[in-house]
């Protein structure tokens, strides 16, 4: 198991951008808190799992997430990314993404991303046509 924080950012980034959801979502601890800002608060590993496959990621949707920078303080990784949702019928969703990852003992115990949601569902709309 990895225990550098950047080193397990990387990697579950990484596993997300390759399709492996499994893999990424075993990162997570079984009682994560996933704060996708501005909505509701998600806790626990397959809340989330439940979240993403509502969505349609890695049936409907791929995601290719883009790390432009990461830095560490202590345990806690902020990450600034473009994360891109391909539709499987064409089109994507681009969307500037600022996020934190806390990490113990190389599992991802909180999860927190911050973006716009109007320019993520004005996207949306315009691929759902």
């Amino acid at each position: 198991m990895q225990s550098d924080p950047i080193a397990v950012a990387r990697t579950f980034f990484a596993h997300w951008s390759a399709n492996r959801l499994d893999d990424a979502l075993s990162m997570l601890a079984d009682d994560v808190l996933y704060d996708n800002v501005p909505f509701p608060d998600i806790v626990g590993r397959e809340n989330v799992r439940a979240f993403h496959e509502r969505f349609g990621i890695g049936t409907t949707y791929t995601v290719d997430w883009q790390v432009g920078h990461l830095a560490a303080s202590g345990n806690v990784v902020l990450n600034e990314r473009v994360d891109i949702f391909r539709h499987r019928d064409g089109g994507e969703i681009v969307l500037p993404v600022m996020g934190t990852l806390t990490i113990v003992d190389g599992n991802i115990t909180v999860w927190r991303d911050y973006f716009d949601p109007a320019d993520f569902d004005r996207q949306l709309a315009a691929i759902s046509r």
